[in-house]
């Protein structure tokens, strides 16, 4: 067994580095799950309240019935010392959930004050992208990443929409390869949080668009999926060439090919879904693939009901595609058996 410095100057690794970065993943909070539930339930219900009580008194003392210049400046002071809070935290759930909580309610505070001041909301969007880097930068807390960088994204969506006279349900899903570079390729700090939010609140605000009526897809959604099935083509490429076998490959790229296919026929949501499923594979995250499989789904059925065809021809759409798919499968896992075989 070798030690920690030596593997460090084999690989050319920062031992300091390596011994800050064992040292935090190293550190577990010996609080039940469940009185971290209370815990923090507590400390956003206290969050909400005293910032509830602060609109109040800027209400009723200083006249402030709207967000404005102030409003921001008061979010900012509020998420730089909910950061300190971090930072300098007493041990204990609750001052951490509070910090977090308060953090990302002064993140909205400032966008809500430079945003409806400017009345714009690309403004809205320009101003939390300094907080988010402060929150990748922090990597105290992933939670409050990951709620200020969805918070910034969706603002940064909303405000592409805006010169749009309908919204394109395609354009978030652009999002995606950029999540998913980030957990393949990850940089020096943790960005997982980031990722994890450009790969979920893409689908979500596309599942939010098709309850729209007025939501459209941009050139019938092609652009899209093309750079989706590309992502996807990508991470299948990394995982196919791990098999060794050759008909384990010619049958790997068959269904992968047929599953391509599939999505392509399917909404630019489906397409995203297999992302999110090859991405699973390629890093072994089950959470992902939880994700992607209820996503498939989802389309999958948005996609029988809005299909102007009868139930007959949907039925066998279905079908075939699915027996295609299965076949598929049923032939590779037949290979992969008969090559274990001694």
């Amino acid at each position: 067994m070798t030690t920690l410095a030596a593997f460090c100057a084999a690989m050319g690794i920062d031992a300091a580095a390596a011994r800050e970065a064992l040292g935090a993943r190293g550190q577990r909070d010996d609080t039940p799950w469940y009185m971290e539930a209370v815990l923090g339930i507590g400390a956003w219900i206290t969050a909400l309240a005293g910032l509830a009580f602060a609109w109040v008194v800027m209400d009723l003392v200083l006249g402030i019935d709207e967000p404005n210049e102030a409003v921001a400046v008061a979010g900012a002071a509020v998420f730089a010392a909910s950061i300190w809070l971090l930072h300098h935290r007493p041990e204990g759930a609750f001052a951490a959930h509070a910090a977090i909580a308060f953090a990302t309610a002064g993140t909205m505070m400032a966008a809500a004050g430079v945003g409806v001041r400017a009345d714009s909301v690309w403004a809205a969007a320009l101003a939390m992208l300094p907080f988010a880097a402060v929150a990748v930068w922090q990597q105290r807390s992933l939670l409050l990443q990951f709620l200020v960088a969805s918070a910034t994204l969706v603002l940064v969506v909303v405000a592409i929409w805006d010169h749009w006279d309908r919204m394109m349900a395609d354009l978030p899903a652009l999002f995606i390869p950029v999540g998913a570079a980030l957990l393949l390729y990850p940089p020096r700090r943790d960005v997982r949080p980031t990722a994890f939010a450009l790969l979920i609140v893409p689908q979500l605000l596309e599942i939010v668009i098709f309850n729209f009526e007025s939501g459209s897809v941009l050139w019938f959604g092609w652009p899209a999926k093309g750079l989706l099935l590309a992502t996807f083509a990508v991470l299948f490429y990394l995982n196919w060439r791990r098999l060794t076998d050759s008909q384990a490959r010619v049958l790997a790229a068959a269904a992968g090919m047929a599953a391509a296919v599939v999505a392509f026929l399917l909404p630019t949501g489906a397409s995203a879904a297999l992302v999110l499923l090859a991405l699973a594979y390629a890093i072994g995250s089950r959470f992902l693939a939880i994700l992607g499989t209820l996503a498939q789904v989802y389309f999958i059925w948005r996609f029988y009901w809005d299909l102007q065809e009868t139930l007959l021809i949907k039925s066998i759409i279905l079908m075939a595609a699915g027996a295609v798919l299965l076949a598929c499968y049923g032939l590779l896992i037949g290979a992969m058996r008969e090559r274990r075989q001694p």
